[in-house]
């Protein structure tokens, strides 16, 4: 798992054809896409500030694992 933290961008999605929604909370919508052959998860802030965080995993079982875990503030 590679996570990374960028400044806001409207077009981070762009990178991701077919991106498709998979979360939508107060603060965040993330979505699941896949790219080159890799999974990846990534959080938009709802709001045009904040950080974009992408992360990139190995395959979709590791994907999976990560999404099943219980979400900690």
């Amino acid at each position: 798992m590679d996570e990374q933290t960028f400044p806001y961008d409207h077009d981070v999605l762009a990178a991701f054809p077919g991106a498709r929604s998979y979360e939508r909370g107060e603060l965040e919508t993330t979505y699941l896409a896949e790219r080159g052959g890799v999974p990846y998860l990534i959080a938009v802030p709802r709001t045009g500030g904040g950080s974009v965080t992408v992360i990139a995993f190995e395959d979709e079982r590791e994907r999976a694992v990560h999404l099943a875990q219980p979400v900690t503030a």
